[in-house]
C-alpha cells in the first residue's frame, strides 16, 4: 500500500549504514543472518549496531527475523476527522499505530462469525496481530488503517498489493464496522480513506472478492460505484457448501 521512504536515504550520514540500507530496499524481506553474510561475514557486532541504529532512526524494522524497509505512512495517509450526525464526536479516520493492534485485533475477531469475504474476519486478525500494520518489500505493499471515535476503534480497512508486473497497478481492500457504528458512513468513509491512500501511492484499481452469501456486502460495494467484474460458479466450500466467489472493482481515481 505504501512506497518505501526512500527520501530518507539522504537523511543517511554514516556510508555503512547506507549500504546496509540500500541492500535491504533491494533484496526485502531478508533475515538478519544473510544481511550479515553479504555485508559482515566476520563481524555481528557490528551489523546489529547499524540495524539497531537504522531501527531507532525508523528507516528498518526487523519482525520474525527479517529486515523491511519501514514505510511512510503518513505521507500518503494523513489523518482525516469527519463528523457524521448520528455520533456527537466526530471520527478521524487514520493509519493504525501499535497502540491500536490489540484493540484492533479484537475487533476484527469480534466479526469472525460475520463472514463477510472469503478471508474471514478471524484470519485477517491473526496476520495483523502477527505482523507489522504497514510494509513494503519486494513481495508487496500492505497497510491497515482505522476509524475511531474518542480513540476507540470502531471500524478498520486494509489495503494488499502484491509486486507482480501483471497486477502491479491493483490492490485488495477488506474491511469491516463494528455493530453499533453500522449504518451512519462509517463503513462509505473508510472505503473513501482507502481510495485515496490508494491513488497517492500509485494504484489504478481496487477489488474486493465476497461470498455470493454476503449480498448485503456486495449490495453495498455497487451502491458505492463498484461494479461486478466475474462470478466464480462454486468457487469456496464454506461449512459444507459450495458458494460462488464475486468478484468486485473500482476504478481508484473514480
Amino acid at each position: 500500500m505504501v512506497r518505501p521512504n526512500i527520501a530518507s536515504v539522504t537523511e543517511i550520514t554514516n556510508e555503512e549504514r547506507q549500504t546496509i540500507y540500500e541492500y535491504v530496499v533491494e533484496h526485502a524481506p531478508v533475515r538478519t543472518r544473510r544481511l550479515q553474510e553479504a555485508l559482515y561475514p566476520n563481524d555481528r557486532r557490528a551489523i546489529d549496531h547499524h540495524l539497531a541504529l537504522l531501527e531507532q532512526n525508523g528507516l528498518l524494522v526487523e519482525t520474525d527475523d527479517r529486515v523491511r524497509v519501514t514505510a511512510d505512512l503518513a505521507r500518503v495517509a494523513k489523518p482525516e476527522t469527519v463528523g457524521l450526525s448520528s455520533f456527537d464526536s466526530p471520527v478521524v479516520f487514520r493509519p493504525a499505530t501499535e497502540d491500536n493492534r490489540s484493540e484492533l485485533v479484537s475487533v476484527m475477531r469480534s466479526m469472525a462469525d460475520e463472514q463477510p469475504s472469503v478471508e474471514t474476519a478471524s484470519t485477517v486478525a491473526t496476520e495483523t496481530d502477527n505482523r507489522p500494520l504497514y510494509w513494503h518489500d519486494s513481495a508487496g505493499e500492505y497497510a491497515v488503517c482505522v476509524a475511531t471515535i474518542d480513540d476507540t476503534v470502531c471500524g478498520w480497512v486494509r489495503v494488499d498489493a502484491t509486486a507482480r508486473a501483471q497486477t502491479a497497478h491493483t490492490a485488495t481492500v477488506t474491511g469491516g464496522v463494528v455493530e453499533p457504528r453500522r449504518e451512519a458512513g462509517i463503513g462509505t468513509r473508510l472505503l473513501a480513506y482507502a481510495r485515496q491512500c490508494a491513488d497517492c501511492c500509485g494504484y489504478e484499481k481496487l477489488y474486493q472478492h465476497l461470498p455470493a452469501a454476503n449480498q448485503r456486502g456486495i449490495d453495498f460495494l455497487v451502491n458505492r460505484g463498484w461494479t461486478v467484474e466475474a462470478t466464480w460458479d462454486d468457487h469456496y466450500l464454506l461449512d459444507g457448501s459450495y458458494v460462488d466467489d464475486v468478484i468486485l472493482s473500482a476504478a481508484v481515481d473514480r
